[in-house]
């Protein structure tokens, strides 16, 4: 169950609750139609209106027991979500962001100096949960695959960064570099991507290879599911987001950014 029906549940158990005010997620439910099935809740007249009561209190203090087995309203995290209604994904969760960087160059963490050159030879990459970066050129990579790999397309005077999940725009704020060029997929995700941190970085460059027109007639692929173009993208001027939008929604297809590297 979500936080929804936790609150509607937690509160019913002090007082009675205005059907009218009953969420409509909740009423809908098996849960909440097998509570009245059982005689475990019931309906009262109040006024004009109608109340739902707990009639058997032990009965419904079991189920709340059952059902959040932590009766307190814990912090937002996947852990304590799994501990309140026993699902990671019943709240919004605000999670520690990991980062994964590779490079050939000096780089600041938290204004410490760290030889990024020697993690990528000796470990393949190194790996943080951000505090802040300084580096002088910065490119994201949105692939695993891609960013291991991304030096033998792009050279070695870039920082590579890539991220577990999309990017926050408050974890962007924390970078400081000169220069920095977003590599993704060529799709409405991949743009989205871009538009992101180009709001934080307004000189960001998308990549683009030179030959791209000849890779996406040869390697482009059907998209599958629902994948649509955000507010954002849909509204963009920028020409290179203006163009990829386009020729993604009229051939329904994308490239992937994999097909660039030579593994």
């Amino acid at each position: 169950m979500k936080q929804t029906d936790y609150k509607f549940y937690t509160e019913l158990k002090l007082k009675s609750i205005s059907l009218n005010r009953t969420p409509k997620a909740v009423k809908g439910s098996s849960v909440f139609k097998n509570l009245f099935g059982a005689g475990i809740l019931a309906t009262e007249k109040s006024g004009r209106g109608t109340n739902i009561v707990v009639r058997k209190q032990s009965e419904y203090d079991n189920f709340l027991k059952l059902s959040f087995p932590a009766i307190e309203n814990l912090t937002a995290t996947k852990a304590n979500n799994i501990r309140q209604f026993k699902s990671s994904k019943a709240r919004r969760t605000q999670e520690l962001p990991m980062y994964f960087l590779r490079g050939f160059k000096s780089i600041e963490v938290s204004d410490i100096k760290i030889d990024l050159e020697y993690y990528t030879k000796i470990f393949g990459f190194f790996g943080l949960s951000i505090p802040s970066i300084k580096a002088e050129n910065i490119c994201f990579v949105e692939n695993k695959n891609t960013f291991l790999n991304a030096e033998t397309l792009l050279g070695q005077d870039w920082i590579y960064i890539h991220t577990y999940g999309r990017i926050g725009k408050e974890n962007l704020k924390k970078i400081a570099c000169k220069k920095v060029l977003v590599f993704v997929d060529y799709d409405f995700n991949g743009l989205d991507e871009f538009l992101r941190i180009k709001n934080q970085f307004i000189e960001a460059e998308l990549f683009i290879p030179d030959n791209f027109n000849e890779l996406y007639k040869t390697y482009s692929t059907h998209m599958k599911g629902k994948q649509k173009a955000s507010k954002k993208v849909s509204e963009s001027k920028i020409p290179e987001v203006v163009m990829l939008r386009d020729l993604v929604q009229k051939s329904n297809r994308f490239l992937e950014q994999e097909v660039l590297i030579n593994d």
